[in-house]
């Protein structure tokens, strides 16, 4: 497997590098599929069908794939204003070029025409998938793919023409598309793929949740508020001409299934909803996040170890144009990863599709993809590579300065925060849970409980003649002896599944998520038992407990079982005679 990759100016150019890609296939031992990939910055449509017609009158099997991008690269440089034409010989593997086009079936149809390929061949190892239309939902057609099989590698990103939100372009083999995908699928028992990805982006400031959307696209508010209100309050950014260049390096950040996902705005609509290229969900948290440009080429640095232990015979690479907008004269030090281990070829875009671990195809922004393919088991070992630490022009070194200020001070606040919250949750005399925050974790386990089918308990507790224990030795030792059975229910109730909180006084609440009711008894007996043999008062005094245990039943809310578990207690206490447990 050979990839060679050009750049150049003019059409005429072609025809030598056609020549020496001939010249390289005499070399190999044979030439199963050639895949041409070609990246531009103008749609010239009459250029790229001469191009086309060049390239196939030389290699008429060819399988031709490409798009129109803001910015292209070419072995680790990056190159504006010219033309990449890479080709890819594979010596036993093959490739097949195709097109959707939006306009003509549905989203979810082209996702089912292309899982019908992808089942039918058990050999498919990799697919690239590049879209045209920055209005254009994908996620349709994802949600197809993504029922392929999970091995297959899932690479690519949208186009553009180059003017920051308009349709690009796409083609495959003759065909130029402005609202669809092309797709290439690569296919070989021999072929080997490692995909990598690096982000490096940070978060900033508070967490806030999504609370309204207009379809998959369109954030209308946050935390209650205008979208837009997070750009200008925080950032100074107007809704203007200048709205998409500004924001587009502050994108959304958050996790989902794990994994961290990034969102840049593309435009802001009148009403202050802001439109993306994938999607958001409501619920979500999300947060603004920022790029420190040492960091960033740190990181992908960290994809250099990788493709080095991997060995690839070619590498493709897809970038978000974001971080060309931040690194500015410092992207090539990003680039740089691949140089010294393969050729490598890619473009810029607006959005990068990648694949996670449970097989979900996705939609990013701000990453950087690194594709390495070779054909074949490695040879010998992996190159070792002198990893150097990134120099940063003296205005990005300025920045760079900025950006640990702000991420210093963002951690102290995040630290304070979290502090607030704890403290917001807590009963100050005990550590436990207090009634409002034992209230609220009620009733999330409830809800947990039902959506899972298990089942949830409750304990109610007080101590026995408290107000005379106040009375008799002192409210110290009334203190004392509340925080003493504080402690013995940590000890007796488990860290992740249950919920131990003081009601209020000398009054207790313990919530019990999916524990068998013999077992419950017995710790609620054990509580009552290890109350019993405190020696927290002095000449000789003794503290007991009442306890009161209901499960919930299908027809419970929280406030019947409240209700329910509050006359369990007074049973223990009224009816039976103290010192004693009762379940309901």
């Amino acid at each position: 497997m050979k990839q060679i990759p050009f750049s150049i100016q003019k059409r005429q150019e072609l025809q030598d590098c056609i020549e020496k890609v001939k010249q390289e296939a005499r070399l190999m031992r044979r030439v199963s599929c050639v895949m041409v990939s070609i990246f531009m910055d103008t749609a010239n449509e009459r250029m790229l069908m001469e191009m086309q017609r060049t390239i196939s009158a030389s290699f008429p099997e060819a399988q031709i794939v490409g798009a129109v991008s803001t910015g292209e690269i070419v072995n680790g440089r990056l190159i504006e204003h010219n033309i990449v034409v890479n080709f890819t010989l594979f010596e036993c593997s093959e490739v097949r070029v195709m097109s959707y086009d939006f306009r003509q079936m549905s989203s979810e149809q082209a996702g089912k025409e292309l899982l019908a390929i992808l089942n039918a061949d058990k050999n498919v190892a990799a697919v690239e998938v590049i879209s045209a239309g920055f209005h254009l939902d994908i996620n349709p057609f994802f949600r197809e793919v993504s029922k392929s099989r999970e091995e297959i590698v899932f690479f690519g990103g949208l186009a553009d023409d180059g003017s920051l939100g308009q349709n690009g372009m796409v083609f495959a083999q003759n065909t130029n598309l402005r609202h669809g995908v092309a797709v290439a699928v690569f296919s070989g028992d021999k072929l080997h793929v490692e995909a990598s990805s690096s982000f490096g982006w940070k978060p900033l400031g508070r967490s806030m949740s999504v609370t309204k959307m207009d379809g998959e696209y369109c954030l209308q508010e946050l935390d209650g508020q205008p979208a837009l209100d997070i750009f200008s309050r925080y950032l100074g950014i107007a809704n203007d001409e200048k709205f998409l260049v500004e924001a587009l390096t502050f994108p959304f950040y958050f996790e989902r299934h794990g994994v961290v996902l990034a969102r840049h705005p593309r435009r802001c609509r009148e009403d202050g909803g802001i439109v993306f290229g994938a999607d958001i969900r409501q619920g979500e948290e999300v947060r603004l996040a920022y790029g420190d440009p040492g960091d960033i080429i740190e990181n992908a640095l960290v994809l250099q170890g990788k493709l080095a232990s991997f060995q690839p015979e070619a590498i493709f690479v897809v970038s978000c144009v974001a971080r060309w907008m931040l690194l500015g004269s410092d992207t090539e030090q990003e680039l740089s990863i691949t140089r010294d281990l393969a050729p490598s070829s890619g473009f810029y875009a607006y959005g990068e599709f990648m694949r996670i671990k449970n097989g979900e195809i996705m939609v990013s922004n701000m990453t950087l993809m690194t594709i390495g393919m070779r054909e074949g088991l490695k040879t010998g070992e992996s190159p070792q590579l002198v990893v150097t630490p990134p120099k940063l022009k003296k205005h990005r070194s300025i920045m760079a300065h900025l950006v640990h200020f702000i991420e210093t001070t963002t951690q102290e606040l995040e630290a304070s925060n979290s502090k607030l919250k704890r403290l917001a949750q807590l009963d100050r005399l005990t550590g436990l849970y207090n009634r409002g925050e034992t209230e609220l974790r009620l009733r999330r386990m409830m809800k947990a409980a039902r959506l899972n089918d298990h089942s949830l308990s409750v304990l109610m507790m007080d101590v026995d003649d408290f107000k005379g224990i106040n009375d008799t030795y002192g409210h110290a030792a009334g203190d004392a002896t509340i925080k003493a059975i504080a402690d013995i229910l940590r000890a007796s109730t488990r860290k992740d599944d249950d919920a131990p909180g003081r009601w209020g006084g000398d009054e207790f609440f313990v919530v019990f998520y999916d524990m068998d009711q013999k077992v419950l008894q017995e710790v609620a007996e054990r509580i009552r038992r290890k109350v019993e043999e405190l020696d927290v008062l002095t000449e000789g005094g003794k503290v007991t407990t009442s306890i009161g245990v209901v499960t919930a039943n299908p027809e419970d809310t929280v406030d019947s079982l409240c209700r329910r578990v509050d006359r369990a207690l007074y049973e223990a206490k009224r009816t039976v005679g103290k010192n004693t447990v009762v379940m309901l």
